[in-house]
């Protein structure tokens, strides 16, 4: 589960977006913030999920990570119209294959 945190942080790394081209710097940060909030709950609520799993409660592990995936994709999905604000659009391939990997863990059970 922390794989999918550590692919999405990569991705930021690897396309750094740049601030200073940004068409609207207010929604670009707006964008950047929810991204910031949203990934951060996602992150707790996966932690959560793996406690309780071990703890052997599945049902709640499942609702965690429900949870945790419904933020993963909110996130993303304000990640993308970041890159796209500041028009950097070459290659959101990674980060559209991160949003499919938020979608299948929302799925999974």
């Amino acid at each position: 589960m922390n794989f999918i945190i550590n692919f999405i942080l990569i991705i930021l790394i690897v396309f750094p977006v740049n601030p200073a081209s940004a068409y609207s710097p207010e929604k670009y940060e707006d964008y950047l913030n929810n991204w910031n909030s949203k990934i951060k709950l996602a992150s707790e609520f996966l932690d959560n999920a793996e406690k309780e799993l071990k703890n052997g409660n599945e049902i709640q592990a499942c609702l965690n990570q429900r949870k945790a995936a419904k933020y993963g994709i909110e996130a993303t999905e304000s990640l993308i119209k970041a890159f796209k604000e500041s028009g950097s659009t070459d290659d959101l391939s990674n980060i559209k294959a991160g949003l499919n990997k938020w979608k299948e863990l929302r799925d999974f059970c």
